[in-house]
């Protein structure tokens, strides 16, 4: 496909820009298909758009479902620089101590403090129908990151020696219920109606997300998926329940007891359903199981949340809870090329997920190739090049998808041990502008795929194949 673009523009960014079907009948026009090698290629002699036909790139906001930042202010560029503060930015100080307990509970207050952000935002409106749907899987994470990571804490002010740490995390890794049968065997605590109460809940979100990926991906390692039907989940059930069982495990770490009040709200489930209408996330949605669109969609709209309450509140402990929506959001994005719009089957997609796991720079070194044979950009346009530098700064500065979600990694060594400011308009534009790539990118073989369908089938109707 050759287009002839302004070269600041870009080729991806021009895609991002245009109308859906416009994009497929500028597919349409510049490839021709071939007998011979039974494949679409571009066809650069009888190139028929008309690249100064304003109505051919009609400018509306089509973006992926929906679901993209402003790309005016986000696209990658070669200078990208994720350190990068320029004056006048909101810059946030991120400093461990080193001291695990003391981190752990300092990170899981922050996830917490943003998952109760959101869902107040959620709930306090009855004009947000379409963001109940659409936050659910996004805000569940967060708050279930909340209770791994304070559970934690408490087993660190218990478990002082180093390697006996080490053990204890790579046999419990991401499961509650083994996480809180641990404490209960470091120390004797007197059990009561709410240590029962919280034994049930981190047991019943086990059963459903042991290793923690049910809500940050649409299926598991194992290819499970979560909802196989249309499900109405009351979300002030959801965050009375989460803010409990937090509060229970908060009172073990500040006192090293059970609270005594008896709480009579719901019962120890993760998921409950029915409440009012405007409270409701519904899930499960039989078009989309299975699909990337609603985790895509999730993660990078409660990311973007989070950023301007950030910005307008100066809550600046919701940083790293941030940060780390925004790259599950490229992650998403990434495998949602590689299992939705690119041309590898499934079998080989699900291989890759498994050997590149969370690596951007191996995700997207595995559809590269294609993406340049299908953009087949001007020999000026530099996107591919911005790309590549891009992904892999990120992939250098967060290589396993633990910088932003943890404050130190499986061998515990601590991450942010020295003082480092940042910005959080800079920070969030980096994360947004690979987004937005990706978006495109997912757009442009979107297309590509469904026009290719369309010619085999007219060619089949033609010959009677």
């Amino acid at each position: 496909m050759c287009f002839h673009t302004d070269k600041h523009l870009g080729i991806f960014k021009l895609i991002e820009k245009c109308q859906y079907s416009a994009l497929k009948n500028m597919f349409k026009c510049q490839h021709t298909y071939d007998n011979k090698s039974n494949t679409f290629v571009a066809d650069n002699e009888n190139n028929n758009y008309d690249e100064d036909d304003e109505s051919f790139f009609e400018e509306i906001n089509i973006d992926n479902d929906g679901i993209s930042i402003n790309y005016e202010d986000s696209w990658i560029h070669s200078n990208m620089d994720f350190y990068h503060i320029e004056d006048g930015d909101t810059t946030v100080e991120i400093l461990n101590t080193g001291a695990l307990d003391k981190d752990f509970y300092k990170y899981s207050l922050n996830f917490q403090n943003a998952a109760d952000k959101v869902i107040h935002y959620l709930i306090q409106d009855s004009d947000r129908i379409s963001e109940l749907d659409l936050w659910y899987f996004a805000i569940i994470y967060l708050y279930r990151q909340s209770l791994e990571l304070i559970l934690k804490a408490c087993i660190f002010q218990i478990v002082t020696d180093l390697e006996s740490r080490k053990s204890i995390i790579s046999s419990i890794r991401h499961d509650l219920s083994q996480a809180f049968d641990k404490l209960l065997e470091l120390k004797s605590f007197a059990m009561n109606e709410n240590a029962e109460w919280l034994k049930a809940f981190l047991s019943d979100i086990a059963r459903i997300d042991k290793d923690s990926d049910m809500f940050r991906f649409p299926f598991s390692n194992k290819m499970k998926v979560l909802f196989n039907e249309q499900t109405h989940i009351d979300l002030c059930a959801t965050k009375i329940n989460m803010n409990r069982a937090f509060e229970t495990i908060k009172s073990i770490f500040i006192s090293g007891e059970f609270p005594v009040n008896v709480f009579n709200d719901f019962e120890p489930k993760l998921i409950i359903e029915g409440g009012n209408y405007y409270t409701q996330s519904v899930v499960g949605y039989k078009f989309s199981k299975g699909s990337f669109y609603p985790f895509v969609g999730s993660y990078i709209k409660v990311a973007d949340f989070i950023k301007n309450y950030s910005l307008n509140n100066h809550d600046f402990e919701l940083f790293l809870p941030m940060c780390y929506l925004y790259r599950n959001a490229i992650e998403l994005g990434l495998k949602r090329i590689i299992f939705e719009s690119s041309h590898i089957d499934y079998a080989k997609a699900t291989r890759i997920m498994h050997k590149k796991k969370h690596s951007v720079l191996g995700l997207w070194n595995s559809i590269r190739e294609e993406v340049i044979e299908y953009a087949n950009a001007p020999d000026d346009d530099d996107t591919i090049n911005n790309a590549d530098k891009c992904i892999k700064k990120l992939h250098d500065i967060d290589t396993g998808s633990s910088l932003f979600r943890y404050p130190c990694n499986m061998n515990l060594e601590v991450y942010f041990k020295h003082r480092v400011f940042l910005s959080i308009e800079n920070v969030s534009n980096y994360f947004e502008a690979i987004f937005n790539f990706f978006n495109a990118v997912n757009t442009m073989l979107s297309v590509a795929k469904e026009y290719e369908y369309d010619m085999l089938s007219e060619m089949g109707d033609y010959y009677g194949l």
